[in-house]
């Protein structure tokens, strides 16, 4: 790897507190109170050089997430190394993706706002490629456990039935939980601010009722997770409060 220069270093860290602070107003005030304005305005630095690492406030919006999802699939390949069954690995993917959602609420606004029909074609070709390969990513890590499941006989595929769906139900279930977490702020109903505990029993009974074995009925799947977490994510539990 060649070094990097002190120049390069400054372009990348300025890039780094463009996007920090994007993600600040995203998550204070939305799509609409971020601004290529306030961004020079608030680093401190000229509208035109904004401009010079983001093309359009759509692009920045992308690279954002990007960022982020970065971080996702990093997190999930790391919960794939797990040393346990192929249902406990599984069960800490959904820890990476709890950790996640929390650690990174502003995740999905970004993603959907630059998704925006009316914003897509603003956004360079290389920031889509480069989020489809994020899930890519992440999605391959689960289903790569769910395919050695298959193999060791821990989970049987009826007709029908294949680890894209399994994984996919899962994903719905995460992506389901944190979304009514923030939409339905008003509502203080435990379930929803903390989706978490209910989330992780659901995710279980979804699991069993595939079949994966050993069944929730004959392991602690919770003490596993906990396992997980503190061999792999210690910081981020903790960054969390979950630690």
């Amino acid at each position: 790897m060649r070094p990097v220069s002190p120049k390069q270093q400054e372009i990348r860290e300025r890039e780094q507190a463009i996007l920090d602070l994007a993600q600040t107003m995203l998550l204070e005030q939305g799509d609409q109170g971020l601004s290529m304005d306030r961004i020079a305005d608030e680093a401190g630095v000229s509208k035109g050089t904004v401009y010079q690492h983001f093309a359009s406030k759509e692009d920045l919006l992308a690279a954002l997430a990007v960022r982020s999802a970065g971080i996702r699939a990093e997190l999930f390949e790391r919960a794939a190394t797990f040393k346990g069954t192929t249902r406990e690995r599984m069960s800490a993917i959904g820890a990476a993706a709890e950790l996640f959602f929390t650690l990174f609420p502003h995740h999905e606004h970004a993603e959907h706002a630059f998704k925006a029909s009316s914003h897509a074609q603003k956004v360079p070709a290389e920031r889509i490629s480069a989020m489809e390969t994020c899930h890519f990513r992440c999605f391959g890590a689960a289903t790569g456990i769910a395919r050695d499941a298959v193999a060791k006989g821990e989970l049987v595929l009826r007709e029908g039935q294949s680890v894209e769906q399994i994984c996919v139900g899962l994903w719905n279930l995460h992506m389901g939980a944190f979304l009514m977490r923030d939409l339905e702020t008003f509502i203080d109903i435990p379930a929803i601010t903390d989706p978490v505990p209910l989330l992780f029993a659901n995710a279980q009974a979804l699991l069993d009722g595939f079949g994966w074995q050993p069944l929730s009925t004959q392991h602690d799947y919770v003490a596993a997770r906990a396992r997980a977490v503190a061999e792999l994510f210690p910081k981020e539990a903790k960054a969390a409060g979950r630690s």
